[in-house]
């Protein structure tokens, strides 16, 4: 990873070094990466990316439900979830009448039964696997969060952070390709009961054209899939030839921002008052190791509703 500090920054002066989203975007995002950081340690984050070609299905996938369930397996071995204590449900909602809209439509859900984490997924478009990775991730990034009680669905950013969460573990770049698709039917995200998010809110936006998935924009993505390349060190990361056009170009005006603006492995978000936040990622070697991560501030409430357990 490090050696890729030695190329050329991957933009040229046209691209722009301003932060592809706003402050308070930007601030969630700092901020959510550095909890995870310190709920989860830095080693998911420093293992190699998955990526679509090879990802997690076999050859010769179509979709079957032994092929479904042999991804669900290697993903929840990727999450570090036991996929023994998992149901997983496979439905097909093809055939139910649509809304009026045509616009909206669950593909998957996560639910606690007798105690036990169950994720369900929608079979219609089974054959997508890029696709169903990126739902089979979201869904058990909830059982990272919510399942295992770091927060509750109470925080009305629960669904976000989810979404952020998937970049995390290495998922993102089908999630990011997943939030917007052109030329392509319509599909929705769910994830029921839990939430205050519903499924209006989630698909808000879709014409005859194109469809969205998941909680964040392509620009929220984008950033943080920068974040994500800024904290491995990766200035110029080859995988980010995997993704789509337009948030390969987040990804891109990002790296170029946090260039400009932050130390290598460090993010720039400020406080209200001016002074700089540093936090960074340490070397496994640091003799200080604790949650690979250290968050200068002398004060607790910056940003605005960073990520913290709210027990209910």
């Amino acid at each position: 990873m490090h050696k890729d500090r030695e190329t050329s920054p991957p933009w040229s002066p046209a691209v722009s070094t301003e932060c592809p989203v706003g402050v308070t975007q930007q601030a969630w995002i700092e901020a959510s990466i550095t909890w995870f950081v310190q709920e989860f340690g830095n080693d998911p984050m420093m293992r190699p990316i998955v990526l679509p070609q090879p990802d997690l299905r076999a050859a010769g996938y179509t979709g079957t439900p032994k092929q479904i369930e042999d991804v669900v397996a290697k993903t929840c071995e990727l999450m570090e979830i036991d996929r023994s204590e998992l149901t997983v449900e496979l439905f097909d909602r093809e055939d139910e009448d649509t809304p009026a809209d045509g616009s909206r439509r669950a593909v998957g859900h996560y639910y606690v039964e007798d105690g036990r984490a169950v994720i369900g997924l929608d079979v219609t478009e089974a054959s997508d696997a890029p696709y169903l990775i990126a739902v089979i991730a979201h869904e058990l990034c909830h059982v990272r969060l919510l399942g295992e009680e770091r927060i509750t669905s109470k925080r009305k950013d629960h669904e976000r952070l989810t979404d952020l969460l998937t970049v995390f573990f290495g998922f993102g770049v089908f999630s990011t390709n997943a939030a917007l698709r052109f030329g392509e039917t319509a599909r929705g995200f769910s994830v029921q009961p839990l939430g205050d998010l519903d499924e209006r809110t989630l698909n808000a936006a879709r014409n005859d054209g194109y469809s969205r998935l998941g909680y964040l924009t392509e620009r929220e993505f984008g950033y943080a899939m920068a974040c994500y390349a800024w904290l491995r060190e990766e200035t110029a990361p080859p995988w980010a030839v995997h993704l789509d056009p337009g948030p390969r170009a987040f990804l891109r005006q990002g790296l170029a921002y946090l260039s400009r603006s932050a130390a290598p492995a460090e993010f720039p978000t400020r406080r209200s008052k001016g002074a700089p936040v540093s936090v960074r990622v340490a070397p496994k070697t640091h003799p200080a190791w604790l949650s690979g991560l250290h968050l200068m501030l002398d004060h607790t409430d910056w940003p605005p509703k960073a990520p913290g357990h709210h027990p209910t």
